[in-house]
C-alpha cells in the first residue's frame, strides 16, 4: 500500500463514482431494450429487473473470485453486508420508483443530499458543527448539482417521487455511514461485499417477479441486453461497490459523500457519446445528450468543493483520517 493510503483511496473511489456514472446510460439502454422484448411490463418492473440481475452476476463472480475465503465468514462481516444490503437495496427501489414521477434531473438532485445528510448525522453523534470549510463544500455541491441538471428550484414541489428520493438519499448515507464504523474496521471487505450483493438481490427478486409475470426469461435472448447487463454487473457493480467497500475506510465518511456526489457529472459526460453506440449495438433508439455550458459550470462547482476539502489548510491532507489497524 502507498504510504499515503488517504491519496489512492481519492483516486480509486473517483474512479468508483466514475463507475456508477456509467450505470445510468447502460441502465437506459437495457429498460428501452428490454420494454421492446418485453411490452406491456411496468417501468418500475425493468429497472428492478435490471438491478437484481446486477446483483445476482455480481454474488456469483465475488464468491467466484474468493472461492475458499468464503468458508470464514464472520458474524460481523455478516452484519455489515446485511446492514450494506438493506441500505443499499432499499435506497435504489426507492430512487428507481421516484423516477416515475419525477425527471432524471430532480431525481440527480436530490441524490445528492447524501452530501449534507453524511455531515449533519456526523456533527448530531459528535456533538460539534461542521468546520467552514465543509459547509462550503457542502453548498458548492449542491449548487452545482443544480446547475448541471438544470433543476429550477422554484418548480419542485415535494410530492411522492421527491420524498421517495429523499428517503432514498438517507439510506445511501446509512450506507456510506456504515462502511466507517469502527466495529467491522477488521471484517474482509470482500465477503462483506459478497454478502451485500446477496442482500440487495434477495430485496429487488420479488419486484421482478411480480412485474415481470409469465415469460421473463425472454429478456436473457437478446445478446445486447445481455451484455450490457453483464457491463453493469462487472464495472458498475462488482468493481465499484467492492472498491468503495475497500478504500472507503482511508478517508472521512464526509469527503466519501462529496466524492460521491460528482455522479451526476460523470453520467453526463457518459451520456455525451454511449447512447448512440449502445442504440446500435441493442438496436434501440437512445440519442446522445449534448455538451451544454450547465456541464461545466455544475463540474466545476463540484470538482471545486472536493478539491476545497483536500487542500484546505491548516488540515491534515484528505481529512482526519480513521485509524486502520
Amino acid at each position: 500500500m502507498s504510504k499515503n493510503p488517504a491519496s489512492a483511496a481519492i483516486w480509486r473511489l473517483t474512479l468508483t463514482t466514475a463507475a456508477w456514472g456509467l450505470s445510468f446510460p447502460t441502465a437506459k439502454a437495457v429498460m428501452l431494450a428490454q420494454a421492446a422484448i418485453l411490452p406491456g411490463r411496468p417501468e418500475w418492473f425493468h429497472a428492478a429487473f435490471i438491478l437484481f440481475n446486477r446483483m445476482f452476476i455480481a454474488t456469483i463472480v465475488m464468491a467466484l473470485l474468493l472461492r475458499g475465503k468464503m468458508r470464514g465468514f464472520t458474524r460481523l462481516e455478516f452484519r455489515q453486508g446485511l446492514e450494506l444490503g438493506i441500505y443499499g437495496g432499499l435506497g435504489m427501489l426507492l430512487q428507481t420508483d421516484a423516477q416515475n414521477y419525477i425527471a432524471a434531473s430532480t431525481s440527480a438532485f436530490f441524490t445528492q443530499f447524501t452530501c449534507v445528510f453524511v455531515p449533519l448525522v456526523v456533527a448530531l453523534r459528535s456533538k460539534r458543527m461542521p468546520s467552514a470549510y465543509v459547509i462550503i463544500a457542502c453548498v458548492l455541491v449542491m449548487a452545482g448539482c443544480t446547475v448541471l441538471n438544470g433543476v429550477e428550484l422554484g418548480s419542485i414541489r415535494l410530492g411522492r417521487g421527491e420524498w421517495e428520493t429523499i428517503l432514498g438519499a438517507a439510506l445511501f448515507t446509512g450506507q456510506i455511514l456504515c462502511l466507517e464504523r469502527r466495529e467491522f474496521q477488521r471484517n474482509d471487505m470482500g465477503r462483506a461485499a459478497t454478502m451485500m450483493f446477496a442482500v440487495k438481490g434477495a430485496v429487488l427478486l420479488p419486484f421482478a417477479l411480480v412485474g415481470g409475470g409469465r415469460g421473463i426469461l425472454h429478456a436473457y435472448s437478446s445478446i445486447g441486453v445481455l451484455s450490457m447487463t453483464i457491463l453493469l454487473a462487472l464495472v458498475c457493480t462488482v468493481f465499484a461497490y467492492a472498491t468503495m467497500t475497500r478504500w472507503q475506510q482511508y478517508v472521512t465518511s464526509t469527503q466519501a459523500g462529496l466524492i460521491y456526489s460528482t455522479e451526476p457529472l460523470f453520467a453526463s459526460i457518459w451520456a455525451l457519446f454511449l447512447p448512440a453506440w449502445f442504440s446500435m449495438f441493442a438496436n434501440v433508439s437512445y440519442a446522445n445528450e449534448r455538451l451544454t455550458w450547465q456541464l461545466f459550470a455544475g463540474g466545476t462547482l463540484i470538482i471545486g468543493a472536493n478539491l476545497l476539502l483536500i487542500f484546505r489548510p491548516n488540515q491534515p491532507p484528505h481529512g482526519d483520517i480513521p485509524a486502520i489497524t
